[in-house]
């Protein structure tokens, strides 16, 4: 029987529903976490149900509370011959939140893909972790997408937003030639990016043409563009910086930054220094 969560009901589930509320969406949730399904819990139940386009009766059911990443029950078998959706988040979002993982829930729901999240820190700029650099975060991301990929035969989607993004071109990267996931490059059928520090310059496949290009400077390999979808909003620095703005170039210096004996060493000698007071 399928777990239905509302208004009156006081037990550990609510709890989970609460919490994980709090975690992903803290702009509109801040709920005691007492596993009271209340007025308050309630009404962020219906702005987050609003926000995700789901049917508004904060009563937290399966669509709502699979949405949230909530399985309670025990799913059906999905079929073996779906290709994998793996959706990385952006800097500072939990696996189960965010464009990619808005999209491979919904085309999961759609039968057409098996959705599976990448599991890694999403950190960077001193936040959440102030001593993991958004690099190491990337690193890790990366490794742990490689994990899922060579785990699991047949064929796949990738699909990142962010810092995701460049977790997926950087994966890319690993499927050239040579490289230890070249093999499995024949079971990639498209990329979909959202927001990607990792775009080339030029037009996309949607038939735009921002300005500019990723702010990392690290593209997506030639090999893989005609697979790849990049959705870009105007004036998003970082995937249309242009060279005039030296974007790139604080991007460099911004992404290893973390709270270590060299970090510290750094800010002092830059207290120290005339541009300080500049």
């Amino acid at each position: 029987m399928a777990v239905v969560l509302r208004p009156g009901d006081s037990n550990d589930l609510v709890r989970l529903l609460q919490a994980r509320l709090n975690r992903d969406y803290p702009l509109y949730s801040n709920l005691v976490v007492d596993g009271i399904y209340g007025p308050r819990t309630t009404a962020v139940v219906r702005e987050f149900q609003r926000r995700a386009g789901l049917q508004v009766d904060g009563i937290a059911g399966p669509q709502t509370l699979g949405r949230l990443g909530l399985n309670f029950d025990q799913p059906p078998p999905l079929p073996t011959n779906l290709p994998f959706f793996y959706c990385a988040s952006g800097t500072w979002a939990t696996p189960f939140m965010g464009p990619p993982f808005d999209v491979g829930w919904r085309v999961e729901q759609m039968g057409l893909v098996r959705n599976q999240p990448v599991g890694y820190p999403a950190a960077g700029f001193l936040f959440p972790n102030p001593f993991l650099s958004y690099n190491e975060s990337v690193a890790q991301g990366v490794a742990e997408l490689m994990r899922l990929i060579l785990m699991n035969a047949g064929q796949f989607y990738l699909c990142g937003y962010s810092q995701g993004a460049e977790v997926v071109v950087r994966t890319l990267r690993l499927m050239l030639p040579g490289q230890p996931l070249a093999h499995r490059a024949g079971d990639l059928l498209k990329v979909i990016q959202f927001g990607s520090p990792c775009r080339p310059p030029g037009p996309t496949l949607l038939g735009n043409n921002p300005p500019g290009s990723g702010i990392s400077r690290i593209y997506t390999p030639e090999q893989f563009r005609s697979r790849t979808y990049d959705f870009v909003l105007n004036g998003d620095m970082f995937s249309t910086a242009t060279d005039d703005t030296l974007l790139h170039l604080a991007y460099e210096e911004l992404t290893p930054l973390e709270l270590d004996l060299p970090f510290a060493l750094k800010i002092f000698s830059l207290i120290q220094s005339n541009e300080f007071l500049a």
